[in-house]
């Protein structure tokens, strides 16, 4: 009981020491006329074309696809599914090169939060931030 006590202090120790690099997105301006009918785009200031949209926003059917063709286990790990992991580093590494990705949807969102090496350290780094944002955010 001592040690889960104590790893769960670590934990909660890594993640202030560390915390997730949650940046401030600016979305893509559209210029509207008075109907709201769009007149003009223009993309944030690194040329990217983001627009805002909410979860009611998104058709659901869209959603259940792309759990289910990135991440059917989605609803049943916290952020990092070990067991792909596993399979893509055992596939790596038996054949010598890079055979599958192990990445979870939560994976990828942490890798476009906080961009990274394609390295063994990177890999790790990229694992952490996934947990903290799976694991509902720590820092409460």
């Amino acid at each position: 009981m001592g040690a889960l006590l104590l790893l769960w202090a670590g934990v909660i120790a890594a993640d202030r020491l560390w915390p997730l690099p949650l940046h401030e997105v600016n979305p893509a301006r559209v210029v509207v006329d008075e109907n709201g009918t769009p007149l003009w785009r223009f993309a944030d200031r690194d040329g990217i074309w983001r627009y805002p949209v909410t979860i009611e926003e998104v058709s659901p059917r869209y959603l259940e696809a792309l759990i289910q063709y990135e991440d059917r286990w989605f609803w049943d790990h916290p952020g990092v599914n070990p067991f792909s992991v596993l399979r893509a580093a055992w596939q790596d590494l038996t054949a010598g090169k890079v055979i599958s990705g192990g990445s979870t949807l939560t994976m990828q969102v942490a890798r476009l939060l906080d961009p990274h090496s394609r390295t063994v350290g990177g890999k790790v780094r990229q694992l952490w931030r996934a947990l903290q944002l799976g694991v509902a955010p720590l820092q409460t």
